[in-house]
């Protein structure tokens, strides 16, 4: 009787052990919770606002190539002066000039050994970013930058003071679209909206700039460069999830 005692409080010590000795982790697994899909409308409205740009950015500056470092750097600066100078005449503030980058660039020649390159000299640009309010005067503007010495025009972008504004009815005009789509598709189905319960922006405003490219050493163009500035159309999206009644 004691030996059959003895081989049971044997057998349950052992797998008390074992139970023990097991990873918590399996016996106390987390189920995976199922994410629930999200109910309601979903809709995305657009809202368009047109206005006529009276502010004007361009970026533009001098391009030079010398042998010397030196003389490629003075030319460069005396460039610079002179556009500068001259935008200052036609009206344009100090606080509308500001230099946006300046590089030196070392020139090779490879046409020889590839591993032994020959320098030719060195490529030096100065770019500015000018602000402008006299939109209808660009054409003049720019012609007389190139007269004093710019040999780079790279682009020209166009905005209104009253960004902020124009930006503010456009989110009305795509919420009301938005609101418009989900009422319809209500009705479709028979249903009646609820409240929003996510709205999402996406705000693509602005308008696709105008890209120019004058060659270097170019000389004054005999008539005025045209420049239309079209219309400024400021664009923002709503993704808008109404629950259901």
């Amino acid at each position: 009787m004691i030996p059959r005692l003895f081989t049971a409080l044997g057998l349950a010590i052992a797998f008390a052990a074992l139970i023990a000795i097991a990873p918590t982790g399996l016996a106390q697994q987390p189920v995976p919770v199922q994410p629930q899909p999200s109910t309601g409308i979903s809709v995305v409205g657009e809202g368009i606002v047109l206005a006529q740009p009276n502010i004007a950015r361009i970026t533009l500056g001098a391009d030079v190539f010398d042998q010397s470092l030196a003389n490629a750097q003075a030319e460069a600066a005396r460039r610079m002066d002179a556009v500068v100078a001259k935008l200052k005449a036609d009206g344009i503030a100090d606080t509308d000039i500001r230099t946006v980058s300046f590089n030196v660039t070392p020139q090779y020649d490879q046409r020889g050994d590839p591993n032994q390159p020959v320098l030719r000299g060195y490529q030096v640009q100065n770019m500015i970013e000018v602000r402008s309010t006299n939109v209808a005067g660009l054409g003049p503007l720019l012609d007389d930058a190139v007269a004093a010495g710019a040999t780079r025009i790279f682009g020209i972008s166009f905005e209104a003071d009253n960004m902020e504004a124009l930006k503010n009815q456009a989110r009305d005009q795509a919420m009301q679209n938005a609101t418009n789509k989900a009422q319809q598709l209500a009705r479709d189905a028979g249903v009646s909206v609820g409240r929003p319960t996510s709205i999402d922006e996406a705000d693509t405003g602005g308008v696709t700039p105008v890209r120019l490219s004058v060659a270097p050493q170019a000389a004054a163009p005999a008539a005025t460069t045209p420049i239309q500035p079209g219309e400024l159309r400021v664009t923002t999206t709503v993704r808008v999830i109404w629950s259901i009644q």
